[in-house]
Order: C-alpha cells, then structure tokens, then sequence
C-alpha cells in the first residue's frame, strides 16, 4: 500500500475514483485469500498480516467488481485466457 492508496474524507471525487481505479486494476484473484475470506466468515482466526492483507484484497475486488469486472473466478480475473477474459471484461463497461 502506498499514500495514494489511502481514501480520506477530503479527497475529491476525482481523487478517491483514481484511487479505486488502482485498486481495480491492480486485483487479481486469489484462492488463498478467497479461502481466507471464508475461513474469517466462519468465525475462524486469522494472524493479524492474514487479515491484513484480506482487508486489501477485499477493498481491491469491491472495486474491480464495481469497475464492472467479473471476480467470481481464476478464469476471469488472471487464468487460462486472459484476452477473453479481458474482452468480456470490457463488454460489461460499455
């Protein structure tokens, strides 16, 4: 994370849209943090860079799922083909 990852209260609307296009373009799916994700939802217990790094992780796939990407799966976020993916990605933004 960097100073312009930071949204405060004070930053304009272009600025907190900037930095929610950087988080956007910048997720990529994960199984380990999706498992994370569940394991915390189940009550289970994470060390503190655990839940850390799924704070980020999950800040980065609200806003790449709200910039109109699927983030239901590898496939569509950084497997197999990622063309088509990028492709089909970019039909849900038109």
């Amino acid at each position: 994370m960097t100073n312009r990852d930071h949204i405060d209260s004070g930053m304009t609307d272009a600025a907190i849209a900037s930095v929610l296009r950087s988080r956007a373009d910048s997720w990529n799916y994960s199984t380990a943090m999706e498992n994370a994700a569940a394991l915390a939802s189940s009550g289970g217990s994470l060390s503190p860079e655990s839940r850390m790094a799924l704070g980020y992780y999950q800040d980065g796939k609200k806003a790449a799922a709200a910039s109109g990407r699927d983030v239901s799966g590898p496939a569509d976020s950084t497997g197999g083909d990622r063309i088509t993916a990028a492709y089909k990605n970019l039909g849900g933004n038109a």
